[in-house]
């Protein structure tokens, strides 16, 4: 069990120490700064129009001084939003970022709301950079500090003794000024010599520079300056720690902390000189076995679940005259549907049919429980949602648009249109929307040709399909996708999980992410980088001998083929990983890399994970909006989002959010990239 050090100000301190007891963490509270109040009046509220908050502190200080709450607030973010709504505010917007997003919410919110003074409750060291940011906008903001923060002067004697004793193993600092009182308390105490024993984990790169003239077993930046960020660096942590200690010698060096921040370790990872080799081809031979074993029953249910669809397809397709004999009864309501019987092949074609398939299904499906419940569902789907189809003709009515000559621009330009006009404030009902694409098709062919015949009732669910499949084409090219999000939100309804989701999406949204192939020119140019950075003050031939190793290596068709725990071996599965279009697989693999490789790669670790976040939110949204739109079965919806994907270039690794197939709970289900830290 790792025992971790918080230096957070009361109350949150205890907070988010009671979270890491929750997750089997032991926890320690030191903290090295207090908030104080100071003298102020609040009695001139009424002169102003807003109030701003850029920390909980002010929210709570503020809420012990006055009972006022009808004012609308603007918060800095989420967490402070959060704090001002707990509070008793029933008017929050939140900026979601730092005090130059606090400057455009206000400019936005003057133009709306005609606000012209704004009270900024605050500390007695915040600058007046909202104020000087908005006042060319004709709005005067008064800074108003309420609390000081001032640093303690003393360690608590428990910790102090834990330190001792080597019982604190992660220290989390959350400020620079924090981070300088804790190393001084600590040198007045005699206990400078503590530091190299204990991992220092940053809220920011200014709070690790700050530490950076002490030695540290570790050092380690939360990729963004959230809390949320902060517990997802010490939780990865923890991992590569349990997963040196597995699998590392037992004679070990300690790890020392160099002057640019890069963790170093002389780790002696070698083999056994005397039963390592043994135990190794055991454990080969056992691997082997199972895999042999593995592989026969995977033939075997494969085998048996192709013949189950076969026979699950005869009968569908043997009771659809009947289907459509009692559609077209005179006391039922509608036309009967027709189906057409597929030709079957013959006796002779039967063998290489069932091995064709089996094929298809172990290069595309992950387990054998799943394609059975895949192919079912869509076999009643076919039946069932026959109106499927129809979503499928709009978008190859797109995808062929695309290909002609200017077809490309024609079907932006007419998406555009629809779009602009689809988000009119009238537009409020299904009805609206029949009304508004009518109107549309009326007075543009193209956009009339990418409808084509679908039934008056389904307008609406075509419509919204021609936006999602413009939303992911803007995604897949790297362009930004704000009007797309801004529509499908309000179409998402007070659906949690899309919510969730468009929540996740909405960080890229003015700017876009890296699409797969830019990733893949990316990783050409870093690998070579990656591969030396280790070899670093040595002989150029032996850099350059890694290089072309790596070349070797990166020839291979498949992952598995590649074997090793090299850095070259590792970067070459992810290049090949890469090339197939698993981005994650490749960041796997990359993560466990260490020292200098590690930082070479992490560049464009975070641009993958901005793309595997961005690609599993837009996914989750689609197969939500199209659920909703559609009422289709899991099946067909998939079947949908694969068409979407590939019109635009081919999927790149199947995904479908296992709370959306299944009508699971809160998107528990969801996939998110390893690492990543989500809102």
């Amino acid at each position: 069990m790792r025992s971790v050090l918080v230096t957070r100000p009361q109350p949150a301190a205890d907070e988010f120490a009671d979270k890491l007891r929750h997750q089997g963490y032991k926890a320690y509270v030191a903290p090295m700064m207090e908030y104080v109040g100071v003298e102020t009046s609040l009695t001139d509220l009424v002169f102003f129009q807003a109030i701003i908050f850029t920390s909980t502190q002010a929210v709570e200080v503020f809420a012990r001084l006055s009972p006022e709450r009808s004012l609308p607030v603007l918060a800095v973010g989420d967490t402070t939003a959060a704090a001002a709504v707990k509070a008793g505010f029933t008017q929050v917007r939140s900026a979601k970022g730092n005090s130059k997003d606090v400057a455009a919410l206000i400019k936005t919110e003057a133009v709306k709301s005609h606000i012209k003074k704004i009270l900024h409750l605050c500390s007695a060291d915040t600058p007046d950079d909202i104020a000087a940011a908005v006042a060319a906008a004709g709005v005067e903001v008064v800074n108003r500090p309420i609390y000081k923060a001032q640093m303690v002067d003393s360690i608590p004697d428990d910790v102090i003794t834990a330190m001792q004793k080597g019982g604190i193993d992660v220290v989390l600092l959350f400020s620079a000024r924090t981070a300088e009182n804790f190393v001084r308390l600590l040198e007045q105490r005699g206990l400078r010599d503590i530091t190299p024993k204990m991992v220092a984990v940053c809220i920011s790169e200014p709070v690790a520079h700050a530490l950076r003239q002490q030695t540290w077993r570790g050092l380690h930046v939360a990729r963004q300056p959230k809390m949320e960020a902060v517990m997802q660096a010490l939780k990865d942590y923890t991992a590569a720690a349990e997963e040196r200690r597995k699998h590392s010698d037992r004679r070990v060096k300690p790890a020392y902390h160099d002057s640019v921040g890069h963790v170093e370790s002389e780790a002696y990872t070698g083999p056994e000189r005397r039963v390592m080799a043994r135990r190794a081809h055991e454990k080969r031979q056992r691997q082997r076995i199972w895999q042999e074993k593995m592989k026969f029953m995977n033939r075997t249910m494969l085998t048996f679940a192709f013949m189950f669809t076969a026979i699950v397809l005869a009968g569908v397709f043997l009771m659809a005259p009947e289907y459509a004999h009692i559609k077209g009864m005179p006391q039922q309501q509608g036309h009967p549907r027709r189906y057409e019987r597929p030709a079957a092949p013959s006796d002779g074609a039967l063998g290489g049919w069932i091995n064709k398939g089996i094929e298809e299904f172990q290069q595309t499906t992950g387990t054998v429980t799943d394609t059975v419940g895949q192919i079912a569902s869509s076999a009643a789907d076919v039946v069932l949602n026959p109106g499927a189809g129809d979503f499928s003709q709009v978008l190859s009515n797109v995808a062929a648009l695309r290909q002609q000559s200017d077809g490309d621009t024609a079907a932006s330009q007419s998406i555009d249109r629809l779009r602009a006009m689809l988000t009119a404030p009238d537009v409020r009902s299904p009805e609206d929307v029949g009304r508004v694409v009518d109107q549309a098709r009326k007075g543009d062919q193209t956009l009339d040709g990418m409808f084509g015949s679908v039934r008056k009732e389904d307008v609406e669910a075509a419509a919204m399909l021609l936006v999602l499949n413009e939303f992911r084409s803007d995604i897949s090219n790297n362009r930004p996708y704000a009007q797309d999000l801004a529509l499908l939100r309000r179409f998402a309804g007070g659906d949690p999980r899309m919510n969730r989701a468009l929540q996740r999406l909405a960080p890229y949204a003015d700017s876009g992410v890296m699409n797969r192939q830019a990733l893949q020119t990316e990783m050409q140019g870093l690998a070579g980088d990656i591969v030396t950075a280790e070899l670093q003050g040595q002989d150029v031939s032996v850099q350059e001998a890694a290089r072309k190793r790596l070349d070797r290596l990166a020839r291979a068709s498949q992952p598995n083929d590649i074997k090793g725990t090299g850095t070259d071996a590792v970067v070459a599965r992810a290049q090949v990983m890469l090339d197939k279009g698993d981005v994650g697989g490749a960041m796997r693999e990359l993560q466990s890399l260490n020292g200098a490789s590690a930082e070479a790669a992490r560049p464009w670790m975070s641009n993958a994970a901005e793309y595997v976040d961005t690609e599993h939110s837009s996914d989750d949204l689609t197969q939500g909006m199209l659920q909703q739109v559609t009422g289709a079965g899991s099946a067909s919806i998939q079947s949908l989002v694969t068409m979407i994907k590939e019109s635009l270039g081919g999927a790149s690794v199947p995904y479908l959010s296992p709370a959306y197939a299944h009508g699971g709970d809160g998107g528990k289900g969801t996939v998110a990239p390893a690492g990543s830290a989500l809102p």
